[in-house]
């Protein structure tokens, strides 16, 4: 048993260029000068010099502006049109994609630019045009926004600081931005998001977002050196789930953890220096997903992806590319079957890859993972993505029986929850350790004479309920969720 929290480090892709490609490659100029009209793209690079910029990267640009307006104005065939145009001039996979600039002047617009907003764009606009009289997803996935008020922490000056673990004593505040019209920040960095949910579950599931702000909260940070990275992160999600009411959890299916960052950039040893400050973990039921990241990811540009503070368009840009990054972590992780994600960011490596996936690039992998594998799974996407609870109790006879976790690699991951003479777990390692009883919070607690006790994952058995096709719980249960896996009942 571990607990398991997927840390991202930068979005990799194969063969990626960092110049800037003159304006004439890629696309006569005269098919070129009809994307130099004035548009929201063009608009937004003008300031830097129409003439840096290659007709694919301002093709591809304009196209998903206009293509998402169109969506949003109801003209999908108008929007597929515009996109199958473009899919024409540069394919998917295409080696030109990496061969176009990834920070230019500054910008971060996605790594290859546009190339995940875009193929997300058209999954969704293909689904709609499928679909033309779906009517509202059957069910929605809560996804609540936690914003943390302060953070606190050792803050590292030097490089030989953050390797020895000292400092001074730091305190950090909320970005104001995040709390602006409502954290329009926040909503619409997930409006592309939010329709490609819809379209990948085949109209079965939306997004409901919940953006709730902690102000006295003060959550520990930290800072070091992890396999040669430096990472700047929250330092345990148990504090913040302790500052929650039960209801909350309760109605909650997905999470975003949001902390004022903890990055040291403003001494001279970490200026340009790459931190890896979040990712995908699991929510206090050990099972949901949890997107993890600090305020400033929201606000201005890491120094790897670009410079300075983002504008709207990039950050609606580039944070859907973050945040389906993110979300397969997830969808493979909950799917282990397919073999998706064997080892950490698998898809880097094109020679991984299975033999019947076509493309090149990172979210090549996840369109090719979705279609051929994921939407044939035995357990529906809309199923497998709800984790809200309708606050049943199971009684300790309910609990009683044999479980086991898949894949099962050692004699831990086989045991039986025992309610006589005592309550207690025993795992055919013959270690035992106590329970306690919580039913009435779904749960199963753990004392001290548990391996795991003392982190959140490991202090308690979460119950977990059988779901039907749509993901209502239904008045069996499956198993219980501990440090981040499932256990599920073979026997009573």
């Amino acid at each position: 048993m571990q607990f398991k929290r997927v840390v991202c480090v930068a979005m990799m892709t194969v063969g990626l260029g960092a110049g800037i490609v003159e304006a004439q490659v890629g696309m006569p100029r005269d098919a070129a000068s009809d994307k130099l009209q004035s548009t929201a793209a063009t608009d937004f690079l003008r300031p830097y010099g129409l003439e840096h910029f290659s007709a694919q990267y301002i093709d591809a640009f304009s196209t998903l502006l206009e293509g998402q307006r169109l969506l949003a104005n109801g003209d999908t065939p108008g929007a597929q049109q515009m996109l199958a145009d473009l899919w024409s001039r540069y394919p998917t996979g295409d080696i030109r994609w990496s061969q176009l600039p990834t920070d230019p002047f500054g910008i971060n617009l996605g790594n290859p630019p546009f190339y995940y907003a875009l193929r997300m764009l058209t999954d969704t606009v293909d689904w709609r045009m499928e679909h033309p009289d779906a009517g509202p997803p059957a069910r929605t996935a809560r996804l609540t926004v936690l914003l943390a008020g302060a953070s606190n922490g050792i803050e590292p000056r030097t490089h030989e600081e953050i390797k020895l673990g000292t400092g001074v004593h730091a305190q950090h505040t909320l970005e104001p931005l995040l709390l602006e019209n409502d954290s329009a920040v926040i909503h619409d960095s997930l409006r592309l998001f939010r329709e490609y949910v819809v379209a990948i579950t085949e109209g079965d599931l939306d997004i409901e977002v919940h953006v709730v702000h902690l102000p006295e909260l003060d959550v520990s940070v930290h800072a070091g050196i992890n396999s040669g990275r430096y990472f700047a992160s929250n330092a345990d999600m148990s504090e913040v789930w302790a500052a929650l009411d039960q209801e909350t959890m309760n109605e909650t299916d997905w999470w975003w953890m949001i902390y004022p960052s903890h990055v040291p950039e403003q001494h001279h040893d970490f200026q340009g220096a790459e931190f890896i400050t979040g990712g995908m973990g699991t929510g206090p039921d050990s099972a949901s997903p949890l997107f993890i990241i600090d305020d400033r990811w929201l606000v201005r540009k890491p120094p790897h992806l670009g410079e300075g503070q983002y504008t709207d368009i990039e950050r609606e840009v580039y944070l859907p590319q973050w945040l389906q990054h993110e979300f397969y972590h997830h969808l493979f992780r909950i799917y282990p079957e397919f073999e998706l994600e064997e080892i950490a960011h698998q898809w880097f490596d094109r020679s991984t890859w299975p033999t019947d996936f076509a493309g090149r690039y990172e979210p090549d992998y996840y369109h090719e993972a979705l279609y051929r594998r994921l939407q044939d799974a035995d357990r529906p996407l809309v199923a497998a993505l709800r984790y809200a609870s309708t606050g049943q109790v199971a009684t300790l006879a309910d609990l009683a029986g044999i479980y086991v976790r898949e894949p099962t690699l050692n004699k831990w991951h086989l045991g039986s929850i025992l309610i006589s003479p005592q309550l207690e777990w025993l795992n055919t390692a013959n270690v035992r350790w106590r329970l306690y009883d919580d039913l009435k919070n779904g749960q199963l607690l753990t004392g001290p004479d548990c391996p795991y006790h003392g982190t959140w994952g490991g202090d308690r058995f979460h119950i977990v309920w059988e779901r039907d096709d749509l993901g209502d719980e239904v008045d069996q249960i499956r198993g219980f969720s501990f440090v981040g896996e499932l256990y599920q009942k073979i026997s009573p």
